[in-house]
């Protein structure tokens, strides 16, 4: 079984044409990366395998998962570290936490238990409130 398969994927903003129809397959337990200048549209492809992008065509699965007609199994399955710092320092944590479930859709009824969980595992409960600017060091 391939751990990732692509089929044609392709990702445009407006004029640019950032991922170009792009078919491979990667097997599962093989070792595989990604390698190209800036604006290769490594990262990009990155977002879309990892459900946080659609594409504009193409189709992708990943451990068998469509990326966006299964999206959801995807992300409890994979993870995904961005090279850039993504938290907007001049909100607070809790801000940036709810931002961020706005955009993942996180119902509201569900929110509160979850952001709860995410903040004890990241040790960030005491100071959720705080903070601006200066996020606490790894």
């Amino acid at each position: 079984m391939d751990a990732i398969r692509i089929e044609h994927l392709t990702k445009t903003f407006g004029e640019i044409n950032a991922v170009d129809r792009l078919t491979l397959n990667v097997a599962e337990g093989e070792i595989f990366g990604l390698v190209g200048p800036d604006g290769a549209g490594k990262t990009t492809t990155m977002r879309m395998l990892t459900a946080i992008m659609e594409p504009s065509s193409g189709d992708a699965w990943v451990a068998g998962h469509h990326i966006v007609k299964e999206a959801e199994p995807i992300k409890e399955e994979i993870a995904y570290m961005s090279q850039r710092f993504g938290l907007y320092p001049d909100l607070t944590i809790m801000e940036n936490v709810n931002f961020y479930a706005d955009i993942y859709e996180v119902p509201r009824k569900a929110r509160s238990a979850r952001i709860d969980e995410l903040l004890a595992f990241s040790n960030l409960t005491p100071s959720s409130n705080g903070w601006r600017g200066n996020f606490p060091a790894g």
